[in-house]
């Protein structure tokens, strides 16, 4: 039993003396220093606020056209014969040149058949006008020695009375007058003639057909009046204006051309939100230009009175940019004048300011931050 008390007592005291070795030699550890950790600062491209007129375009891809697209209607019923050119899909021709004729013997006879009973009736009151009218019997024998049934008929003579006015209508003079004058109208229909330089986009009649009053015959495009027709950003429409050069570059062999913008449309295309803009571009004189094919228009006439350029990026929420103030972010609203594919044009903010040009990510407003230089 001795023993065993002897054991345990000595087991205690080794502890207790290696506890105390330990906690002297934790003491004697050298403390570790406290370091002063940095704040880590975010670095940020500026640009300092200086405005100025700033000279700036842009432009847009439009397709060209014709500016006079008519269908070609027979106005009259008759056999269709050839007249100068082809009646054929893809066929030019010259303004005045004779498109194609309607057979028009039949109408041609009827007519005059007309005059020649119209000059029965005048040979008929001759004698009644020297004898009841003498001063008016001169200028009625003029004019019926002076008509001839293959011609036009002469312009009719004025009558100088009421007296007179009546003698002639109640021998039905004044109405076959008008009515031979809308027969002659008639028959110029039986020739059709080309109103402008242009040529045939669709033919729906051959020779050789029958033409009906109303049917249509052929389409036609105008060649030498063509316009651009370029649909632009709504935000950009005020930069441009009726009246105003524009540089167009062709597609097909990148030859540049002045052109003139001639209408404005004022209304929103629905499908892509823009508004079109006609160009007139019949003066070219570079590169043969076709009806249907691309050209890109370049609007380059704008200046932006005091205005800053900045990256396009660098706005968000539309409208909002950051500056930098005492190191820190602050956030400002901006007036946008023009957006460009990688740049904006701005104002709205104090000339001095230092606005942030880049795009920032995550970035909130006090946030600190260094400028890069």
């Amino acid at each position: 039993m001795r023993k065993i008390i002897i054991v345990v007592v000595s087991i205690l005291v080794f502890l207790v003396v290696s506890a105390g070795i330990a906690m002297k030699l934790k003491g004697m550890k050298p403390k570790e220093e406290i370091k002063n950790t940095e704040e880590i600062k975010r670095s940020v491209k500026v640009k300092t606020v200086k405005y100025q007129d700033i000279k700036s375009s842009f432009k847009e891809t439009g397709r060209v056209s014709s500016q006079s697209i008519i269908d070609l209607s027979a106005e009259v019923r008759g056999k269709i014969l050839p007249g100068q050119i082809v009646l054929k899909k893809g066929q030019s021709f010259r303004k005045g040149q004779l498109l194609l004729k309607v057979y028009n013997q039949e109408a041609k006879l009827a007519l005059q058949s007309r005059k020649s009973r119209f000059l029965n009736s005048l040979a008929n009151i001759l004698p009644d006008l020297k004898t009841d009218f003498n001063e008016s019997y001169t200028t009625w024998l003029n004019f019926f020695e002076a008509i001839d049934i293959q011609k036009k008929l002469p312009k009719l003579p004025e009558t100088k009375s009421s007296k007179e006015k009546i003698f002639l209508a109640s021998r039905n003079i004044l109405a076959d007058y008008y009515t031979i004058r809308s027969s002659e109208i008639t028959l110029s229909k039986y020739y059709l003639y080309a109103p402008f330089n242009g040529s045939y986009t669709m033919v729906y009649s051959e020779t050789g057909a029958i033409a009906n009053p109303g049917q249509r015959i052929a389409s036609m495009i105008r060649t030498d009046k063509l316009e651009l027709e370029v649909p632009i950003e709504v935000e950009n429409v005020h930069f441009v204006k009726t009246g105003q050069i524009v540089t167009i570059t062709s597609s097909s062999d990148h030859n540049e051309f002045k052109g003139k913008i001639i209408r404005i449309s004022d209304f929103v295309d629905p499908k892509t939100q823009s508004v079109s803009i006609f160009i007139d571009i019949s003066a070219h004189k570079k590169s043969k230009v076709f009806s249907g094919e691309y050209m890109t228009a370049i609007f380059s006439d704008i200046t932006l009175k005091d205005a800053l350029e900045i990256k396009r990026d660098a706005i968000f929420n539309q409208n909002e940019v950051y500056i930098v103030n005492d190191g820190k972010l602050k956030l400002k609203m901006i007036n946008v004048l023009k957006l460009n594919n990688e740049t904006a044009i701005i104002n709205g903010l104090k000339e001095g300011d230092l606005i942030v040009n880049e795009a920032l990510i995550n970035a909130v407003e006090n946030m600190k931050v260094k400028i890069l230089k």
